[in-house]
């Protein structure tokens, strides 16, 4: 992998999110290897082209639409050359999220793209990973209906432990949370003399609410 992600024009950008949402298969690795040979990119794995190819605005790269689409072909051939170096070293791309904290694996997972998913996660992609909403990608299967994908993952992805843990961490919150609210309670009933009657006693924290606008792209054939 190169030091640094090379520095891709708009338009190439465009047409690798393109040829990946359209489940070019044979045209993504044609162009691909028409950007390496430009003088601005020597030295630049198609890895690392691939990696740079994300959308300035949406947050979006070329595995997002190939997953959302479940094109698993086109999910081999990315993976495969950013895998191809270091498989460790483009983890971080499997994992990219988006504007709205979404990474591939939400995207198929959402969309009930099995064979997608089992892709994802074979090359490194992390069912634990939350999105803005806070939600992983087996919260997003469940939602959506997805019972094959939710099934999958919970037994063969490794989310089952996640959701465990999670549960554990909730419990335990809440936990603490009524021994707040029995320590606030004796404090009321025997008077605060605190300054202000103040308790420290947080009253809670909103939801983050989130407008992923790229939930239609999503769901697009």
């Amino acid at each position: 992998m190169a030091a640094a992600l090379p520095q891709l024009h708009e338009d190439e950008i465009d047409e690798l999110l393109y040829l990946a949402r359209a489940n070019e298969t044979d045209d993504l690795p044609v162009y691909l290897a028409e950007v390496q040979k430009l003088p601005q990119y020597e030295g630049a794995s198609a890895a690392d082209i691939l990696c740079a190819a994300v959308d300035a605005h949406s947050g979006n790269s070329v595995l997002h639409y190939a997953a959302a689409n479940g094109h698993s072909d086109v999910i081999k051939k990315i993976l495969t050359s950013a895998s191809a170096a270091s498989p460790d070293a483009y983890k971080p791309f499997v994992n990219l999220r988006n504007s709205s904290g979404n990474t591939a694996l939400h995207w198929a997972a959402l969309n009930g793209h099995l064979d997608a998913v089992r892709l994802l996660v074979s090359l490194g992609a992390d069912a634990a990973v939350l999105n803005a909403a806070g939600h992983d990608a087996v919260y997003e299967a469940e939602q959506n209906d997805k019972n094959d994908v939710v099934s999958w993952l919970l037994v063969e992805g490794g989310a089952l432990d996640t959701v465990v843990g999670a549960l554990k961490d909730q419990e335990a919150a809440e936990g603490a949370k009524e021994e707040d609210g029995d320590e606030v309670e004796m404090k009321m009933t025997m008077g605060d003399t605190s300054e202000g009657g103040e308790t420290g006693v947080e009253k809670g924290v909103e939801s983050l609410k989130v407008d992923d606008s790229a939930k239609g792209q999503e769901r697009a054939s």
